[in-house]
């Protein structure tokens, strides 16, 4: 595996499997959509296997950085924890 790979795979978690998991924990609470044990099994899944491969390549390859955009990096933890406190009745 080469950076090229990894900057794939980096930008595939950062920008389209983090992005469709917080969707999908909105449309559930919204109640758009139902929560199915599968659906989420299978994004959480392919989101740590993402993560895992990043890790253990970040850990061979310590001199390895991926640039992510901090704006963008910022308001998703934001959503992240707002969607957290959501779940948890913070805002109720």
């Amino acid at each position: 595996m080469n950076d090229k790979i990894m900057d794939k795979i980096n930008i595939i978690l950062y920008y389209v499997v983090a992005p469709v998991l917080v969707l999908e924990f909105l449309l559930t609470d919204l109640g758009i959509i139902a929560f199915t044990i599968p659906l989420f099994a299978g994004s959480a899944l392919v989101l740590l296997a993402l993560i895992a491969v990043s890790f253990f390549y970040k850990r061979k390859h310590p001199e390895y950085d991926f640039k992510a955009n901090d704006f963008y990096t910022k308001i998703l933890v934001v959503i992240i924890l707002m969607e957290c406190f959501y779940t948890a009745g913070f805002f109720n």
